[in-house]
């Protein structure tokens, strides 16, 4: 399997080379309180705030009009 880079780490990286404003649509809380929902197991790593990991940056979210999608996405991955 390819490695797949996490949410958090692409922050990192985002902030590093100054690629500017990250907009996201589900915050680290949403998105571990969903996998719990789901029965998904834990992240391998920890779930933290975009303005933690890259501070500085300007941040937009959670896009509220698509969390819809991304629950049904991690739905369907998850069943």
């Amino acid at each position: 399997m390819a490695y797949e880079p996490t949410p958090d780490e692409r922050a990192a990286a985002h902030g590093w080379v100054g690629l500017g404003r990250i907009v996201y649509i589900m915050s680290s809380r949403q998105l571990v309180a969903l996998r719990t929902e789901l029965g998904a197991p834990a992240a391998p790593v920890s779930a933290i705030p975009v303005q933690d990991v890259a501070p500085g940056v300007p941040v937009d979210g959670p896009v509220a009009a698509l969390e819809a999608t991304v629950r049904e996405l991690h739905a369907r991955a998850c069943a």
